[in-house]
C-alpha cells in the first residue's frame, strides 16, 4: 500500500527536532510494548524503517508476532495516522539476495543501515539524545492499513 506524499513527508522531517512515531508490538501472549523513536524514514512509498538501536523488548516482540502499528500525531495540521502491517528487523549479515515482503534487505541496509549519515546525531534533540549512539540494523513495516485518528474521521481507514 502507497503512502501518501503528505504521509511520506510527514514520516521524514529531518532536523528541528523531527518527527516522532510510536511503534506498538505485542508478544506471542498479547502482552503489548509501545516505543517512542525518532530516526524514522520512508523505504519506496510502502515501507516505514526506523533505527534499531535500544529496541530489546520489540525485538522479541515481532520475533514472536510479526504485526505491529506504528501511529504518528502532528493534531494542529491534522495529521494523525496509525500504520499497520508485518514488520522484521532487517541487519547486515542477512543474505544480499534476503527479502522481506518484496524490500531487499541489501537495498534497505544500503539506503539506511548508517543513520548518523542521514541524520547526524547533532540534529537529536537534547533532551532524547543517548550518550552514544549504535544502530543495530533496521525495523521495517510493509505498510498494509493505515488508520486515521483525527476526532472527525476516528478508526476510519484512509489507506
Amino acid at each position: 500500500m502507497k503512502l501518501t506524499d503528505e504521509m511520506k513527508d510527514t514520516l521524514s522531517i529531518i532536523g528541528g527536532g523531527g518527527s516522532v512515531v510510536h511503534l506498538t508490538t505485542c508478544n506471542a501472549d498479547g502482552k503489548c510494548n509501545t516505543v517512542a523513536e525518532r530516526f524514522i524514514g520512508v523505504f519506496k512509498e510502502e515501507y516505514i524503517v526506523i533505527a534499531d538501536m535500544f529496541a530489546q523488548k520489540t525485538r522479541v516482540n515481532i520475533f514472536e508476532n510479526p504485526i505491529s502499528v506504528i501511529t504518528i500525531a502532528h493534531p494542529v495540521k491534522g495529521r494523525t495516522w496509525a500504520f499497520r502491517g508485518p514488520t522484521t528487523i532487517l541487519q547486515e549479515g542477512l543474505p544480499p539476495d534476503y527479502e522481506f515482503q518484496g524490500a531487499r534487505a541489501e537495498e534497505v541496509l544500503e539506503e539506511w543501515g548508517n543513520w548518523a549519515e542521514k541524520e547526524p546525531p547533532s540534529e537529536v534533540p537534547p533532551d532524547i539524545k543517548p550518550p552514544r549512539l549504535v544502530q543495530r540494523g533496521v525495523i521495517i513495516m510493509k505498510v498494509d492499513e493505515c488508520y486515521s485518528f483525527n476526532p472527525d474521521e476516528a478508526g476510519k481507514k484512509v489507506l
